[in-house]
């Protein structure tokens, strides 16, 4: 994801995927009285803006989710935004490892194969 954040417009933009224009039966949507909108294709976030972000980021969470995206990873990604504004900021985040290794236990558990191998 890459992660903006506009000093002077106090502004959050995040973008997952590549840049595209804007397509039929895409859409915005509010949530957080307004403050988090949230672009929409093919019913899954293409992108958040968060306005008056350096006030309060809790306000992801609404849009974590509703859109099943990752809270944490949001959060992390407008921290370090934040932390050098008016850079684009690019950043992967991975599977949580701990929710990982507790689905491979249960599939043991269960006799079904492990998803794929933990690393490290």
């Amino acid at each position: 994801m890459k992660v903006d954040y506009d000093s002077e417009a106090r502004s959050l933009l995040f973008e997952f995927g590549e840049f595209r224009y804007s397509e039929p039966g895409d859409y915005t949507e509010e949530l957080a009285g307004g403050t988090c909108l949230v672009r929409v294709h093919d019913e899954r976030a293409d992108g958040i803006q968060l306005l008056s972000a350096d006030d309060d980021l809790t306000r992801l969470d609404e849009a974590a989710e509703r859109f099943d995206l990752d809270a944490e990873g949001l959060r992390a990604g407008a921290r370090a935004a934040l932390a050098a504004p008016d850079r684009e900021i690019n950043i992967e985040v991975g599977r949580n490892l701990a929710e990982a290794e507790e689905q491979e236990e249960a599939q043991a558990a269960e006799g079904a194969p492990a998803t794929s191998p933990r690393p490290g």
